[in-house]
């Protein structure tokens, strides 16, 4: 069985659950750089973890830069038939990257995506370095698979991957009975119908220009929720007061089985990102059967929103624009109930077992042919 050294920073759900699907196809091992990052509220419990894994010495500074000393240590002592690194801008996978360079030995760069942005020249090449010195690449889609290009990536060795989250079972997705509707929306001073969002309360996510334009859905029949915490809560609750919104409601972060219930009693789902690499709560949204409205800001959009079929994709400058797709869809049933369903058979491509399997093949594939030339073909 192949033998294959994933490289990651830490031990998400969404990842263990992935790497769970993983090992029962081939010999995985997994080491993490640390069990933690302080902006994240996720647990896993190491039983869950049915794989071979390890937690890397070493230490963080910041929120997410992991240096574990114990890298070339554990690299000179192992060997795999495949390795694939996750980060290319962690410095402990910056030192794997060295190391499994100036020993020719070929290696996969897994990205959940990127966005060009105006950079200095240094560090330009920087990342152009690190980057293209991989033999292949795993890209999440269209979007990841341009970033890559853009910084040295031989587009004959990129395979983009159905990048998933969480699994939901069919019973959880399930429509509420009328009866429990009606008490949860009681229960949680809810109207008619639901507009939810989740993401940490931080300024990069929108929420605060959301907040700030949203007047037009503060119309007596329409609640916004917006779901996540952090250190922006006074901040929203000050624009709520200072715009007299009656119909939006902040909760703190809520874990996967307590956001079961919003996304079921959701009409419509947004993102007002202004940046996300990717936004696997898009992936969660479209699996519950909600339309999308995000930005150009989310990776994901590129990839789960197909624009005017399953929702909309405005501009990050044009909030305005953002809340008229929402008031859109709210005051259209036929045409939100469409997208929702079109929502629906995109979700069933973004599954945990579709991302493993096409691992599989692109493993496979990477193991018999690791550094010969390809075609563009190879991309998808």
């Amino acid at each position: 069985m192949m033998k294959v050294l994933f490289i990651t920073n830490i031990p998400s759900p969404y990842r263990v659950e992935f790497f769970n699907e993983l090992g029962k196809t081939c010999q995985l091992t997994v080491w993490f750089e640390a069990e933690s990052e302080s902006n994240r509220h996720w647990k896993v419990e190491k039983g869950e973890m049915n794989f071979s894994y390890k937690f890397l010495k070493g230490l963080t500074l910041g929120v997410d830069k992991h240096v574990n000393w114990s890298i070339i240590k554990e690299l000179r002592a192992s060997q795999f038939d495949v390795y694939v690194l996750g980060c290319y801008s962690s410095p402990t996978e910056m030192a794997a990257i060295q190391w499994l360079r100036s020993r020719r030995i070929p290696f996969l760069l897994n990205s959940d995506g990127g966005f060009v942005t105006q950079e200095s020249e240094w560090k330009h090449k920087i990342k152009k370095y690190f980057i293209s010195s991989a033999t292949g690449w795993l890209s999440s889609g269209r979007h990841c698979t341009e970033y890559l290009i853009h910084y040295g990536a031989n587009p004959a060795f990129i395979y983009e991957y159905p990048f998933a989250s969480l699994s939901y079972s069919d019973a959880e997705r399930a429509p509420m009975r009328p009866e429990k509707l009606e008490e949860f929306k009681r229960q949680e001073r809810l109207k008619s119908k639901v507009v939810v969002s989740v993401g940490q309360f931080i300024a990069r996510k929108g929420f605060s220009e959301l907040l700030e334009a949203s007047a037009p859905l503060d119309d007596g029949q329409t609640s916004l929720v917006i779901i996540g915490g952090g250190p922006l809560k006074d901040e929203y609750r000050k624009i709520i007061q200072e715009l007299r919104l009656k119909n939006v409601v902040i909760k703190d972060y809520m874990d996967r089985a307590q956001l079961i219930d919003y996304y079921r009693v959701a009409d419509l789902f947004v993102l007002p990102t202004h940046q996300d690499v990717w936004g696997l709560v898009i992936n969660e949204a479209i699996s519950f059967g909600l339309p999308i409205v995000t930005t150009t800001g989310a990776g994901a959009a590129y990839s789960l929103v197909d624009h005017g079929r399953n929702g909309f994709i405005v501009d990050t400058q044009d909030i305005n624009g953002f809340v008229q797709k929402c008031q859109y869809l709210l005051e259209n049933d036929a045409i939100r109930d469409g997208f929702g369903m079109e929502s629906l058979k995109i979700s069933d491509r973004y599954t945990i077992k579709h991302m493993a399997a096409r691992h599989m093949e692109r493993l496979a594939s990477f193991l018999e042919q690791p550094s010969v030339s390809g075609d563009a073909e190879r991309i998808g």
